[in-house]
């Protein structure tokens, strides 16, 4: 660990998950292979108790739930995550889901808004153009659906952001949805997965990066990199964090852990010290450390 970066006090933990076979049963289909990341068995199940075994020792007090297909309606895994928040007192903000296209989707909304901890709502858009197992959608055209952008719009009247989740081909659609929403806060899940690392992919990464970095209702978290970059290293994340962190500034980055996905790769202290050497190699600063790894989400999600 850097002797000149600390970990964080109170740091806040901006993107993981929890479940079980029981609440989440499409994890059965995972559990010796088929997803990016690899086999879920040794994650599976993922409970309160576990997460906070892998997260106490490195400051982290406070973190931020984002949905993963709850067996239920969208509602019930919200209902079920504030109740853990209730007697736990974690996690201490929800990010649920609602398909933006429904023409129901405000009731949606509003059952979720019941909760005290809802922040936001996340529907995963990620469809890769060319590789078929790196589609979490069925089309990628709901960034052009106006029935969808019209269910966009209705969040900021509940006061809920949305976590965005793309691949890199697809940041410059995305753009102009930005655009025409100033009035919504977007939260860019995974950097916009930068999964292939030749100098093509990486080109059309960093340009729509820099394309979403211009708009200031719009923030990115830093993780998920060792779910598609399986034998990663602090070498392969440092060019990738550099550019995130030098396009949208320290201000509008946080990191997340994105466990339990993340783990099948990567411990806590791995990934920890990685990030803290990257970060003391770019020259930043204990106050810059401290916003990406507390104070932006606790800004971003009003913890």
């Amino acid at each position: 660990m850097p002797s000149s970066l600390q970990r964080v006090t109170d740091a806040v933990d901006a993107h993981h998950h929890l479940w079980s076979l029981e609440t989440h049963p499409w994890l059965a289909n995972l559990a010796d292979g088929g997803h990016p990341a690899g086999p879920f068995r040794s994650v599976t199940p993922y409970s309160i108790e576990d997460y906070r075994t892998d997260m106490a020792q490195f400051g982290f007090t406070k973190s931020v739930y984002l949905q993963c297909h709850h067996r239920g309606e969208p509602q019930d895994e919200t209902a079920w995550v504030q109740g853990m928040a209730d007697e736990h007192g974690l996690p201490n903000a929800i990010v649920p889901y609602a398909d933006l296209s429904r023409p129901d989707v405000e009731t949606t909304l509003q059952q979720h808004c019941r909760h005290a901890n809802t922040r936001g709502i996340r529907q995963m858009l990620d469809y890769h153009p060319t590789v078929e197992k790196w589609r979490q959608c069925e089309h990628d055209r709901y960034m052009t659906d106006p029935a969808w952008l019209a269910g966009l719009k209705l969040l900021p009247k509940y006061n809920l952001s949305f976590d965005i989740q793309l691949h890199a081909p697809q940041l410059m659609t995305a753009v102009e949805v930005v655009r025409s929403n100033p009035e919504v806060q977007f939260i860019l899940n995974h950097c916009g997965f930068p999964a292939q690392l030749t100098d093509a992919a990486m080109g059309t990464w960093r340009t729509g990066m820099a394309a979403l970095a211009r708009h200031d209702n719009f923030a990115v978290k830093l993780s998920g990199f060792n779910q598609f970059l399986n034998d990663w290293s602090k070498d392969m994340l440092r060019p990738l964090l550099e550019h995130a962190i030098n396009t949208f500034g320290v201000k509008r980055c946080m990191f997340a852990s994105n466990f339990p996905v993340d783990k099948i790769n990567a411990t806590m202290e791995q990934l920890m010290s990685a990030y803290l050497d990257i970060c003391c190699d770019l020259g930043l600063s204990q106050d810059d450390v401290n916003m990406m790894f507390r104070d932006n989400a606790c800004k971003y999600y009003r913890i």
